[in-house]
């Protein structure tokens, strides 16, 4: 019970993380290459692209599958953080979107979390152990 409970802590955990980099992450590179007014076709695809390293680097650190972190990257830059983004006035500041990150990190993280606590308690008891 105690391992299964510390398997969800820790996915959650790293689910947080990995939600609070992709927002601070894409934030700080959308307002970077934004200094002109202009956001160009070239500066969303070079945007995009910052899930995908931030899901590796917490992958990599973590020794977390890297398919679940950048799931979970991409899943937070489409639903809260592209949300507040492009609904918001331009002066918001940037701990909302490191809330907002960790917020949806948590969120998409929690199918992970569940099917990784069921998995390994339907294995333990066909096992018979």
């Amino acid at each position: 019970m105690r391992n299964k409970i510390l398997r969800l802590v820790r996915t959650w955990g790293i689910g947080g993380i990995t939600g609070l980099g992709t927002g601070l992450a894409f934030k700080l590179v959308h307002d970077g290459l934004t200094t002109d007014n202009m956001f160009d076709l070239w500066e969303l695809a070079l945007s995009l692209i910052t899930p995908l390293v931030i899901g590796m680097i917490i992958a990599k650190c973590s020794k977390y599958p890297k398919s679940n972190t950048i799931a979970i990257a991409y899943l937070t830059l489409l639903m809260p953080i592209l949300g507040a983004l492009f609904g918001s006035s331009g002066s918001e500041p940037l701990w909302q979107f490191a809330a907002l990150g960790v917020i949806g990190g948590l969120a998409w993280s929690t199918p992970f979390a569940l099917t990784a606590a069921i998995s390994k308690t339907n294995s333990k008891e066909s096992n018979g152990t």
